[in-house]
């Protein structure tokens, strides 16, 4: 896990979680922008991602390792004694709705972009049928087929080939230990705190509905939804990508703000 220190005097603390099969660096840009902005950013890989990647990267984590690493990123950073806003990008949306769900720390604001609820793209079906085989063999792998045409119309470009590189390779067992997680989520009701979900009108990944009826269901007094038009699963690596940013933190920034007067009162 690290942390970014924010340029000049902090105005509050941006909490990030990646999605499945990708790491920190692909966040470069996002991190660097929330800096300058005022925002002290906390992020790491998840379990099983980048620096903790398995060999063979093939996911076999448990989702518990997940919550317990959402959590230790609420609680550093609760530690600044700022206000503090929870991002969570795809499969990183849903883990962060269960960390908000047994959270013991004050947060200020949720963003979630393209959560993943249901997702619209699964693995073929003779990849499942092999992986009933595997399941009674111990063995075998399931590919959920995702690489970066999928995730955005942008090429991305990093300084590592690493950090623009996708697999999504997962044991069966990880594959439905995720279908559970995932419906979960979807059933999950927060606390009331503001809300903003974003999604990209042609998101190959996920079902934007769900996203919409979950939203729909929360009750929250503050909550903004806006369908990104030509927008892929990756918003913040899209060519509006500037646009979606200003958003974005427009809302945090109102966030944390409201979340001072509060205290001050």
């Amino acid at each position: 896990m690290w942390k970014w220190q924010a340029e000049g005097e902090a105005k509050g603390v941006i909490v990030i979680i990646h999605s499945a099969y990708e790491e920190h660096r692909r966040y470069a840009w996002q991190i660097e922008k929330w800096r300058r902005n005022g925002f002290h950013v906390y992020m790491g890989d998840l379990p099983g991602h980048g620096t903790q990647a398995a060999g063979d990267a093939v996911h076999r984590e448990q989702f518990f390792e997940y919550d317990k690493m959402a959590a230790e990123l609420l609680r550093m950073a609760a530690g600044n004694d700022l206000p503090v806003v929870l991002a969570g990008h795809g499969l990183g949306a849903a883990i962060a709705i269960h960390a908000l769900a047994g959270n013991r720390h004050p947060i200020a604001a949720f963003i979630a972009t393209s959560p993943w609820f249901e997702l619209q793209k699964v693995p073929g079906k003779p990849t499942l049928a092999l992986s009933g085989i595997s399941k009674l063999t111990g063995k075998g792998k399931i590919d959920h087929g995702i690489d970066l045409r999928h995730l955005t119309r942008r090429k991305f470009q990093d300084d590592s080939a690493e950090a623009d590189r996708i697999l999504s390779l997962s044991t069966p067992a990880w594959w439905k230990e995720l279908q559970g997680y995932l419906e979960q989520a979807a059933q999950t009701k927060l606390a009331d705190l503001p809300v903003l979900l974003h999604v990209g009108q042609r998101d190959l990944i996920t079902r934007n509905t769900v996203g919409r009826t979950w939203l729909s269901k929360q009750a929250v007094n503050e909550f903004h939804f806006k369908e990104w038009p030509f927008c892929y699963h990756d918003l913040l690596q899209e060519p509006e990508r500037e646009e979606i940013f200003r958003s974005v933190l427009c809302f945090a920034e109102s966030a944390v703000e409201s979340e001072k007067i509060r205290r001050s009162q």
